[in-house]
């Protein structure tokens, strides 16, 4: 009898006042880095363009690749199918017809229906024949060819049977009854049973409730029918309560019929049938009685299962289809998910036998009874937790869950949204909790639990959500594979049940097109609704490999889906980590950078981590300090597989690199260089690749350097080596790798290492540049399947169509120091072994400065001991100084970062040094520039002698930074000292720029910004404004750091790869006694110099006007120069550019020179400059303005004034006839010859002088 209704509650359902937090955990089967990508296809009646696909393992890949329909919404159309490899058919139930029709799917992309087999009329075993109305239920089909088809009475709860059909004629052979309503059918491998699940369901009115059963019928060996006689169906009447049975705990029975006798065998209603891979061993589905049946096929004898439940207060699921968040999963205690299994299937790993079952959970609904009903009409009792109930409340769950008194004690609700594997005893092996729900969420964000007949978000929350329906599994490339069909979202998920304990989600694929209305657009919208799939092995299916045939009952689509064996090949690289062993800010360090790799790897076991050059070399001093040994072993503990060869491998040498560093890598295997050549040969210096397996994968590595490296490091060092053309010696070896030839090294998938790069890290300029790198991205050759960049020390991402594949080439580069870790995941086939996909990141590895991932402790160790050693190894004496060499400070004592060190012009020389000595193999620095925040200690005397040892040279530079040359025009470099003057609200007002030896410039700090720098010259000579000159910074100035942004924007930029302390170490090494530098290379302007003396007053064109200029050094030389002036020059000088030169004086032995100012006839009256100029750095001009009145009448052409030097009239103040008349212009009175010297004139307010 169905129990007795509770008291319903009267009050409306609790609003939510709070959600309770989801647990986290599942049984099984988690979903982990997973991703969603679209499949491309061409639209067909109903494939879809772009089927939804999201990734887990990737270790397979389907795609529907055919498909037949019948375009029949919601009736059943395409249901349960099997499949016949010798004919190549598929055999599908079409409820609509009531027939069982045959595809031929000898071409799976153009499947055709050739016949319909239907049951009417075929003679049945022992007399009669089936009548009109019969229908069919199920199909299987043996190997040898007998279709055998579970064939439902018109009257369902009579009698029904099995009938037997040629697959291969597709004749009506007979049939033999069974028991009522045979809802399932199977056959055993072998081909000698089969085996009925009759479900017995009652009538509809729910007056007649035949008993469910299971039938077994021997196959006869050869294509025919069989006959009565081998008919055996075994029911449950052992198990009723006088029976010789006990029916097991958790076997649900319920709901029958008042006073009818057999109330457990007419409760229980056999599902689904299968036949475990024995043979002998029958599994069948009683998804009402939340049970199992095992069948033994010889003796016909049973045992029940009870499967249980999962419990809801652990694993969440969605519970509402009203709430706000329609993909929130919740927990609450007292609600428990029952198994109910639908589909089932069963196969075996280690000789055990595992059934996996689809746990849709099918209530009971017969008559007038109805078995679900919703929380919000239940009184719960505190056994549940009610906290958060209008979360829940409108979860449909069985009325027959568990009651005390007046209330419910505990909640069942129907299925669990999952799959399980049990054992052959039906004990719970694994679970996939809340897997499905998570999966088909982050898949279909906007539709997640929509129904198989709508689109709406969360419409299927509050019953069974994607309810598993369907389930079959299969081996392909060695492994067992679960293929799950969900009843109501749709789609395919697919799940590696190799290792039974422990499924893993693999790819999950909905051919279903969510724009579309599924019964208007029934035609175009794809699948929905899969009832039943079936797995074709390599071995049968049409094409030579596995694929599977979904039947779909909404849409009536039987859809052939290709299943691609495929594993992820996982490289990650790292390039220009130069020793940065020790963690500083985004640089990661050694230890991080191992645990990254170490979970990572954990990931996915196919994993090489590679690298793109430049290990070594240009370190900091932990590293620097002890050859780099530290860095070798660090990354060799850290699990670097193989790497590149950088410019900076051979920073000490080719024999160094040979015979020391590749040594203690253990393997020449990291230091790969196919470009790297014997002098005047072809003959490789170095090893070309490197190639591993992965999975039945032969991954090969080619490494390469910039072609550039010649002039990257000394000479000396790579003597009788040489560097060619990288892309020629990589598409070179790549050939070699795909010839064919084993003997030549294959690799079915090949990856470069190049140690060259971009100068943008944007994708289309980099790969449209017309340098070294955009050819590496145009023409390296197709057989190359990714490449790892370096060298220009940024982050790249990017990928590049290849010609004749249809997958793009993952082009990717690690930024520098290990902030980043380059991250290539290429997908093959493993059949074919072709890469069928690839996708890319770069992941920041301290991003905000923490750590992303867990420091290996092995790898920390090796650090620590390094940091240990560099101390010891501080101490070791470099050179010595002759005094203190400081930076600037106040007279307080207090460090004085705007004003000129000694210490910071030091440093300036020492790089200036490093990029021009004759060692150095790049374009020489003519300047060198210093931050003085990049000058953090001193370099004393001290009480041993001026001694300098490895840690003071340390402490001074303590960032590692690298020295970067690069062009600046005379404009740009008077820009940058500008620059010193800091912007408004920088913590202070000017940062005072350390210069090199032969660089000075002359600076007025009182005028305004931008207008203080007067003169730069270098080795004396001026530097114009379009001049070019090479300088070189550290890489944190020459990027623009402490707002001198003018610094990054110079061109033919090179980071010389030399770490400023390595620099330093080098120069007192050279050098061993060190001096301070001087000061004064920055030089302030003034013009209080000299003392001018002549008469103002009175002033007329034609005049000849002594002049007098005091103060000089014996000897010093001046020059002069007349000048015009516009409005207003006694407040803001104005001067032309061109101008009256006077020419050059020399000052006698008193320090006085005297020249005659001859004011040129023709003159116009107005305001005039007279200019006196000194050649001595910083005593800038001194200017005396002049008011110049009108020449009196002329007496005669060309006549003299004043006794001077004959005038010329009508001479210009401006113009370019001005400097060819100087010489009529002005009569010299000092001593020496005259010259004329054009120069850059300077602005300046005038000068206080002497009157006479």
């Amino acid at each position: 009898m169905p129990s007795p209704r509770p008291p319903l509650l009267s009050r409306a359902p609790q609003r939510s006042f709070g959600r309770r937090l989801a647990a986290a955990g599942t049984c099984a089967a988690l979903v982990a880095g997973a991703a969603m990508t679209a499949i491309a296809m061409p639209a067909t009646a109903a494939i879809v363009a772009e089927p939804i696909v999201y990734e887990g393992s990737g270790a397979l890949a389907l795609a529907p690749v055919g498909t037949l329909q019948t375009p029949e919404f919601d009736a059943g159309a395409a249901e349960i199918v099997s499949y016949h490899a010798a004919t190549q058919q598929l055999f599908i139930v079409n409820a609509v017809a009531g027939a069982v029709q045959a595809i031929d799917v000898s071409d799976p992309s153009a499947p055709t229906l050739i016949d319909e087999i239907v049951a009417e009329g075929a003679p049945i075993s022992g007399g009669g024949t089936i009548p009109a109305g019969a229908v069919a239920n199920s199909v299987a089909v043996t190997p040898g060819g007998l279709v055998v088809v579970a064939v439902e009475a018109p009257t369902k709860t009579d009698t029904g049977w099995m009938l037997s059909v040629d697959a291969t004629t597709r004749d009506v052979l007979g049939a033999v009854s069974v028991g009522a309503q045979p809802d399932s059918v199977a056959v055993s491998g072998d081909g000698a049973y089969a085996v009925l699940a009759n479900e017995g369901e009652p009538s509809d009115d729910y007056l007649v409730d035949p008993v469910g059963s299971i039938s077994i019928v021997d196959l006869p060996g050869t294509v025919a029918a069989s006959e009565q006689s081998a008919v055996r169906t075994v029911g449950f009447e052992e198990f009723e309560a006088d029976g010789t049975r006990t029916l097991p705990e958790g076997i649900r029975v319920f709901a029958g019929i008042d006073g009818i006798d057999l109330p457990v065998s007419r409760s229980i209603e056999p599902e689904y049938a299968s036949v475990a891979p024995d043979d002998v061993t029958a599994y069948v589905s009683l998804q009402e009685a939340n049970g199992l049946a095992i069948v033994n096929l010889v003796d016909g004898t049973l045992e029940l299962a009870a499967l249980g439940s999962i419990d809801r207060g652990v694993v969440p699921m969605t519970m509402s289809d009203r709430t706000a968040n329609l993909t929130e999963r919740i927990t609450v205690d007292g609600i428990e998910g029952l198994f109910m299994p639908d589909t089932i299937d069963t196969y075996e790993v280690g000789g055990e036998t595992y059934v996996v079952t689809a746990n849709e959970g099918d209530a009971r609904e017969w008559g007038d009874y109805e078995e679900p009903v919703r929380v919000e009409d239940l009184a719960l009792c505190d056994t549940i937790d009610t906290t958060n109930r209008a979360a829940f409340d409108r979860l449909e769950v069985s009325i027959e869950s568990p009651q005390v008194d007046d209330c419910y004690s505990a909640l069942h609700a129907f299925g669990t949204r999952s799959f399980s594997i049990w054992d052959s005893a039906g004990t719970l092996v694994s679970d996939s909790g809340e897997s499905l729900e998570r999966i088909t969420a982050e898949a279909l964000p906007e539709f997640f639990n929509a129904g198989n007949d709508d689109n709406v978000l969360g419409s299927r929350n509050d019953a069974k959500g994607p309810e598993p329906e369907a389930v079959a599994v299969g081996e392909v490339d060695g492994r067992q594979y679960a293929f799950i069909g969900l009843e109501r979202v749709g789609g395919i998920a697919v799940y590696d049940v190799t290792v039974p304990t422990a499924p893993e989600f693999t790819t999950y694929i909905n051919n279903r097109d969510f724009s579309l209305d599924v019964e208007d657009d029934i035609a175009a919208v794809g699948d929905s609704g899969p009832e039943s799939i079936v797995f074709l092995p390599a071995g049968d299916s049409p094409t030579g490999r596995a694929m599977i045939a979904v039947g779909n009952e909404i849409t009536g689509t039987t859809t052939l889906y290709s299943v691609t064996p495929q594993t992820t090949i996982q490289v990650l690289g790292i390039n220009d980590f130069h020793g940065r062993l020790e963690a500083n800010r985004a640089e990661a360090g050694a230890a991080v950078i191992a645990g990254a790799v170490g979970q990572l790897r954990a990931e996915n076991p196919n994993t090489v981590f590679a690298s793109a050059g430049d290990m070594i070399g240009a370190s900091t001093f932990t590293s620097f300090s002890q050859q780099d040994n530290p860095t070798i072993d660090a990354l060799v503990a850290a699990g670097l597989d193989v790497g590149a060869v950088g410019n900076h491998e051979f920073d000490a040498g080719f024999a160094d690199l040979t015979d020391r560093v590749l040594p203690r890598y253990g393997d020449p295997r990291y230091g790969l260089g196919a470009n790297v050549y014997l002098a005047g040969t072809e003959t490789p210096a170095l090893d070309e690749f490197w190639v591993t397996e992965l999975d039945g994968v032969r991954v090969g590595f080619i490494g390469t350097v910039t072609g550039q490296t010649a002039s990257l490091v000394s000479p000396a060092g790579i003597a009788g080596i040489e560097f060619g053309d990288p892309v020629e010696a990589a598409n070179r070896v790549a050939a070699q790798l795909s010839n064919g030839e084993e003997g030549d090294g294959e690799a079915d998938v090949i990856v470069s290492l190049v140690h060259e790069g971009p100068d943008s890290a944007d994708c289309a300029t980099l790969g449209a540049a017309d340098d070294a790198f955009g050819s590496i991205v145009r023409d390296s050759s197709s057989d190359i399947d990714a490449i790892f960049a370096g060298h220009t020390h940024i982050v790249v991402d990017c990928a590049f169509p290849v010609a004749g594949s249809g997958v793009e080439r993952p082009v990717v580069m690690g930024g520098q120091y290990g902030t980043h870790l380059a991250q290539v995941e290429l997908t093959v086939d493993t059949e074919t072994l072709e890469v069928t996909g690839a996708s890319r990141s770069v992941i920041p590895l301290a991003p905000g400065n923490v750590a992303a991932f867990p420091a290996d402790a092995a790898v920390a160790q090796i650090v620590a001991d390094a940091v240990d050693a560099a101390a010891i190894v501080g101490d070791t004496v470099v050179g010595s100084v002759t005094a203190d060499i400081t930076r600037a400070f106040d007279a307080e004592g207090v460090e004085d970062r705007v004003a000129e060190s000694s210490l910071g012009n030091l440093i300036a020389d020492i790089q200036l040094w490093a990029t021009s000595n004759e060692s150095f193999g790049g374009e020489p620095a003519q300047i060198a520039l210093m931050n003085p925040g990049g000058v953090r200690a001193d370099l004393l005397l001290g009480d041993d002698d001026g001694v300098t040892t490895y840690r003071d040279v340390a402490s001074v530079q303590p960032f590692a930074n690298t020295l970067f040359t690069q062009d600046l025009t005379g404009a740009q470099l008077t820009l940058v000292l500008e620059e010193q003057w800091q912007p408004a609200g920088s913590s202070r007002p000017k940062l005072h720029l350390g210069v090199s030896e032969g660089f000075e410039y002359v600076y007025d700090e009182s005028l305004p910004q931008g207008e203080r720098i007067l003169e730069l010259r270098l080795n004396g000579e001026p530097i114009a404004a379009d001049d070019v000159v090479r300088v070189v910074a550290n890489s944190f100035l020459a990027n623009g750091g402490d707002n001198f942004t003018t610094l990054a924007e110079g061109t033919n930029r090179t980071d010389t790869g030399q770490v400023d302390l390595a620099a330093a170490v080098a120069y007192f090494e050279e050098f061993e006694v060190v001096e301070p530098a001087p000061l004064g290379r920055a030089i302030i302007g003034s013009d209080d110099w000299a003392t001018v003396s002549l008469r103002l007053d009175g002033l007329r064109a034609g005049d000849t006007v002594p002049v007098t200029v005091s103060g000089l050094e014996p000897g010093q030389t001046i020059s002069g120069a007349l000048l015009g002036a516009a409005d207003g020059l006694s407040t803001a000088a104005a001067i032309s550019l061109s101008a009256v030169e006077l020419g050059t004086a020399t000052a006698n032995a008193e320090g006085v020179a005297t020249f005659a100012l001859v004011i040129p006839r023709d003159l116009a009256a107005g305001a005039y400059v007279l200019e006196v100029a000194s050649q001595v750095p910083g005593e800038l001009p001194i200017r005396v303005e002049l008011q110049i009145a009108a020449a009196p009448a002329a007496v005669g052409a060309g006549a003299g004034a004043g006794g001077g030097v004959g005038g010329v009239g009508g001479l210009p103040v401006t113009g370019a006839e001005a400097g060819g008349l100087l010489a009529l212009a002005l009569g010299l009175l000092g001593a020496g010859a005259a010259t004329f010297a054009l120069r850059r004139r300077a602005s300046r307010s005038l000068a206080t002088v002497a009157g006479e």
